[in-house]
């Protein structure tokens, strides 16, 4: 049980540093352009404290890399957020399966699935792809044996795999067969998690303020 703990903080701590480090720098760098293109066109935003509105078209019409930079902000921010969420879980799936606690995830999600499906009205309730995936993923969610970092990663399993070629039909039906192989070749598939997308986009960001400075 001790090694266990340690190796879910280890994990966390692991998993934690990924998604900050993402957040932080992507968050700064996102900052540093807003601030740069802000005082570098200031003078387009009108006499005195300057006008919002004149500002924006302003820098639309005479410096469009930077106004993607200004106005794109947010959405720079949020694609950040969003990578860094991804690494993160992703990081989680990789450092179970690396330490030796992948069995007892395909275990819990075998359990899951057989106590879904001894229900009497399982047929009726998850009928089709989506509402099996919403049965998993409340069945998951309500399960209170098990800790927060493999709920985490068997939500994230039951939300990503391709339920649509599920024979619903058949009778003798076997689901948590079917959900087993589907775990197994989804981890087979996934491979370590990598910085490409956060790179790309910091790359797209230093491509935009280099040639907003061509405008000034």
């Amino acid at each position: 049980m001790k090694e266990e703990i340690k190796i879910a903080a280890k994990i966390t701590a692991k998993t934690s540093l990924k998604w900050f480090t993402i957040v932080f720098i992507g968050g700064l760098f996102t900052l540093i352009c807003f601030l740069i293109i802000l005082f570098q066109n200031m003078g387009l935003g009108g006499g005195g404290h300057g006008n919002a509105y004149a500002f924006t078209v302003n820098l639309f019409l005479n410096n469009i890399c930077g106004f993607l930079l200004f106005v794109g902000a947010p959405a720079f921010a949020a694609g950040y957020f969003m990578i860094a969420n991804k690494v993160a879980i992703q990081t989680m799936i990789h450092q179970v399966w690396e330490n030796k606690m992948g069995k007892y995830i395909e275990e819990k999600v075998i359990l899951l699935v057989d106590k879904l499906t001894a229900s009497q009205n399982w047929a009726n309730s998850a009928s089709n792809a989506t509402m099996l995936r919403l049965k998993l993923l409340e069945a998951n969610k309500n399960d209170k044996e098990t800790s927060v970092i493999k709920k985490r990663i068997i939500g994230y399993f039951f939300a990503k795999i391709n339920l649509d070629d599920i024979d619903f039909s058949n009778k003798d039906l076997k689901l948590s067969e079917i959900i087993s192989f589907k775990l197994n070749r989804f981890i087979s598939e996934t491979i370590e998690p990598s910085f490409l997308f956060f790179w790309l986009l910091l790359a797209f960001q230093l491509i935009l303020i280099i040639a907003a400075q061509f405008f000034n």
